[in-house]
């Protein structure tokens, strides 16, 4: 019995322990949560305070309540997302004329169908080219709901690696015929060979967004660049977009886009093109830049000029997804956020399991406080060194001892050996 009862107990302290992994003297920060509402689920934003000193990739976040009990929660990303709508139709009357457009319509098979853009393909690299859209009803009548010099251009640059948008949007509309005029204005064809037309709805992302400081501001003559250091101000502050402005006028430059959090080791984030062009044959210009997500305090940006000028980059505005949790309300009072446990995991709850079954209405808004040291912190004790770092030469004196102590024996041994003879 007692061989059985063991066994169980031990496995009935490790699960305790696994579940209740909240240790208050090993979390550094805390902040109060003030809700307002008494809707059964509470929600508040990640504010830069959290970013900074929690982990990474928040896993140390705890919500605990006046008795000390850890309370349920989700972390949300509130991701923008697309209801894309392909419909069919057909592309005819295509037509060339020499050094001004290349034209085509679009026939969507039937009247009333909600369609907002078309994405032109094509096989020809690098162009820019501004677009025309016109929409009938009848196939004779037309309007122009697509000015060129509106935001209606196509481009692809494909060097040292690869941007492409041939995608036109127009405001919505419910008619049958689409005609598009793509303005070469001088300039080689855009070879079309189809097109694709979609009712495309856009929901966007809750954004936050933040004005970098510039650190620096350096041309690089090795790599023919301009580098911008840029500082969001504190570590883990997700961002995915950078928008700028600039004076200069004609140009297309290469970017390259880097992420730390000390300024010395960087990781690259990705590639993108940006261009602005006044020309008589095409107007246009690309000011926001793209990357992967990121959680870096510094942004490095690397513009490649070649045997170009440079140019002059400002505003900078960084971009990001903002992050909520949601968790439940009423279980308790005076709720407190803990954060800053470089050794915590993350915690699985079921919240996630039912949240799908609340609407919005069932959430009430909720703030956090400011920031302040756990006064029950207590920080991590280094790890001692083994012995033998501690005492460096120890083990090889040991190790001499051991040989002469060794040779010893052996001298002895023939000395006895040879007595024997």
């Amino acid at each position: 019995m007692k061989n059985i009862l063991v066994p169980i107990l031990i496995f009935l302290f490790t699960a305790t322990s696994v579940y209740a992994d909240f240790d208050s003297p090993k979390w550094q920060f805390a902040k109060e949560i003030r809700v307002s509402g008494s809707q059964n689920l509470a929600s508040f934003t990640i504010d830069n305070q959290v970013y900074e000193h929690a982990n990474e990739n928040l896993s140390d976040l705890r919500i605990i309540d006046s008795n000390g009990q850890e309370i349920k929660y989700k972390l949300s990303v509130e991701r923008e997302s697309r209801e894309l709508e392909t419909l069919r139709f057909s592309v005819r009357d295509l037509a060339i004329k020499e050094g001004e457009y290349t034209q085509f319509i679009a026939d969507l098979g039937r009247e009333g169908q909600l369609h907002n853009s078309i994405t032109i393909l094509t096989n020809s690299v690098n162009f820019r080219r501004q677009v025309e859209v016109e929409s009938s009803k009848d196939g004779q009548n037309w309007l122009l709901v697509k000015k060129a010099d509106e935001g209606g251009y196509i481009y692809d640059y494909s060097l040292d690696f690869k941007a492409k948008n041939t995608t036109v949007y127009y405001p919505q509309s419910t008619s049958r015929y689409l005609r598009i005029r793509i303005l070469d204005k001088g300039d080689a064809p855009v070879q079309v060979i189809g097109a694709t037309a979609l009712n495309d709805v856009y929901f966007g992302s809750r954004t936050t967004n933040l004005t970098p400081q510039v650190l620096e501001a350096r041309q690089d003559r090795d790599k023919q660049a301009t580098v911008y250091l840029l500082d969001l101000g504190a570590r883990g502050i997700p961002s995915n977009r950078l928008n700028f402005s600039t004076s200069d006028r004609n140009f297309n430059r290469e970017i390259l886009i880097e992420g730390s959090n000390d300024k010395s080791s960087f990781s690259s984030l990705g590639r993108d093109v940006i261009f602005s062009y006044e020309t008589p044959r095409f107007s246009g210009a690309k000011g926001t830049i793209n990357y992967s997500e990121g959680n870096f305090r510094y942004l490095r940006l690397t513009v490649f000029n070649r045997d170009n000028p440079q140019i002059n980059l400002s505003n900078f505005e960084a971009i990001g997804t903002v992050r909520k949790v949601v968790f439940e309300n009423g279980k308790g009072s005076n709720l407190r956020l803990f954060y800053g446990n470089k050794s915590a995991r993350f915690p699985d709850y079921d919240i996630g399991a039912y949240l799908a079954y609340y609407s919005t209405n069932d959430v009430s808004s909720a703030v956090l406080g400011q920031e302040v040291n756990n006064q029950s912190f207590e920080p991590a004790k280094a790890a001692q060194k083994p012995l033998t770092e501690r005492y460096p030469y120890l083990l090889p004196g040991v190790l001499a001892m051991a040989v002469v102590i060794l040779g010893s024996l052996i001298a002895r041994l023939a000395i006895a050996v040879k007595r024997s003879r």
